[in-house]
């Protein structure tokens, strides 16, 4: 039953006099498909190409600082960035009781959000000069555009919405403000990547790679978790009263990265070790809280169960990413200098990879339309479901390995396992695809045989 101002849509067995006709936008699966196509060609393939070209195994060791803020970015705008703003868009009006963004806003979204990643893939990497200028001020305007659109539909949509307490407004808020403070960063890294001729200082670029991963990525993964998997787990949402201190060190430490990207020197990397430090602290103290670290789902269904998994993975990954963020921070604040290498690279591929996409992966499961009307099939989970959880797992604890031990083995083996986390981590998301297209291939058929059912149970 829906709660006061809230719009009732309309799932397969409900026909209720006051249930709102809102056809349900299918929109967000270009957005899934959209990020799963960056995520294949783009970033989790330079994952495996980038590290060998390093070491000098394959074609390309010329162009490894520029394949490094490709990949950088192709994971955070084309992967994580797509996924985020397509499940956002679809699920912050329900949560706020207003009706679906139309597809006449989210299709040209989609297109104007996926146009530099193809500039930073199939262009930006492999030009000099005057080509190389024009497209990375190309890249950074049309990012501007892309971010400015998703935090506007945000920001009106909890502005229209139906008012209220809970926790995950918090976050919710924060992240459509961080998706509007993308667009005059991303407008400010074209520039700055022009001057170099295509290339962003490298400072630069990783203050705004943190930023981002904390401000409109870390904000909804807070957010969205906090809403639903204590649920998930038998427990009620946390308030904001429990929340509201990780809340203010995530954006704080958001915030220093941005102030780490205007100052250069000692100054510079104090302010990104400041970030560290808040940023990190705040997701160590809130994805317990927010999110899972241990448990069983017993309140889901047991065709959803393991994709709980994902999550309680994701989070744990999240709280070891903060804690090394916490120790690599201070160090740099310390010393004044980026330092800490190993500790920060780690840091960064727990966050990524593990707080980012096992929760991806997990989430996905568990709230996409697409994967729920799967749920009702008659078969278990097989081996094919399972075989994504397996994968990033042994890819996370290669490649975070690798990271930690950057510092002490030689360069060429550092590369070699990246290199390999990164064929394990796309053969994850391969098979995460295929799931995504067997499901939406299904979906007429299963969602026939529920109203048959339901037609049946009626005689």
């Amino acid at each position: 039953m829906s709660r006061a101002g809230e719009i009732p849509l309309e799932p397969p067995l409900v026909r209720a006099p006051s249930t709102v006709p809102a056809r349900e936008d299918r929109s967000y699966l270009g957005y899934i498909a959209a990020a799963l196509a960056f995520a294949l060609a783009g970033g989790f393939a330079l994952a495996t190409w980038m590290p060998l070209a390093a070491a000098g195994a394959v074609p390309g060791i010329e162009r490894t600082p520029r394949l490094v803020q490709a990949h950088g970015w192709l994971q955070l705008q084309g992967w994580a960035g797509l996924f985020v703003a397509g499940m956002a868009i679809r699920v912050v009006p329900r949560f706020v009781g207003q009706r679906p963004v139309p597809s006449r806003a989210t299709v040209p979204l989609l297109g104007l959000l996926a146009a530099p990643l193809v500039v930073r893939l199939g262009v930006l990497p492999w030009v000099d000069g005057g080509a190389a200028r024009a497209a990375a001020l190309a890249t950074g305007w049309t990012t501007a555009a892309g971010c400015a659109g998703v935090g506007s539909i945000l920001a009106v949509t909890l502005w229209r919405g139906r008012r209220g307490s809970e926790a995950w407004r918090l976050f919710v808020a924060a992240g459509a403000g961080w998706w509007l403070a993308w667009a005059p960063l991303a407008a400010w890294w074209g520039w700055r990547a022009a001057d170099g001729g295509g290339l962003a200082p490298a400072a630069f670029d990783d203050g705004l790679a943190w930023a981002v991963m904390l401000g409109p990525i870390g904000n909804f993964i807070l957010g969205v978790q906090s809403r639903a998997v204590p649920v998930f787990f038998g427990r009620r949402p946390p308030g904001t009263r429990a929340l509201a201190g990780p809340w203010v060190l995530v954006n704080a430490g958001a915030g220093a990265f941005v102030l780490a990207m205007a100052l250069e020197g000692t100054a510079g990397a104090r302010a990104a070790g400041a970030g560290l430090v808040l940023g990190g602290a705040g997701l160590s103290w809130g994805l317990p809280i927010a999110g899972a670290v241990r448990g069983r789902a017993h309140r889901l269904r047991p065709r959803a169960r393991p994709a709980a998994k994902f999550v309680l993975a994701a989070n744990l990954a999240g709280v070891a990413a903060g804690l090394l963020m916490v120790a690599a921070g201070a160090a740099m604040a310390a010393e004044g200098s980026y330092a800490a290498a190993p500790l920060r690279d780690a840091a960064r591929h727990l966050f990524g990879l593990g707080l980012i996409t096992m929760l991806i992966l997990g989430m996905a499961r568990l709230i996409a339309p697409v994967f729920a009307v799967a749920r009702t099939e008659s078969r278990g989970a097989g081996l094919r479901e399972q075989a994504p959880f397996w994968l990033l797992a042994v890819a996370l604890v290669v490649r975070a390995g690798a990271g930690l031990a950057s510092g002490t083995a030689s360069y060429e083996a550092w590369m070699h396992a990246a290199a390999l986390a990164g064929v394990l981590a796309w053969l994850a998301i391969a098979v995460f695809a295929a799931d995504v297209l067997t499901a939406a291939r299904n979906e007429a058929r299963n969602l026939a045989a529920i109203d048959a059912a339901a037609l049946g149970g009626k005689r």
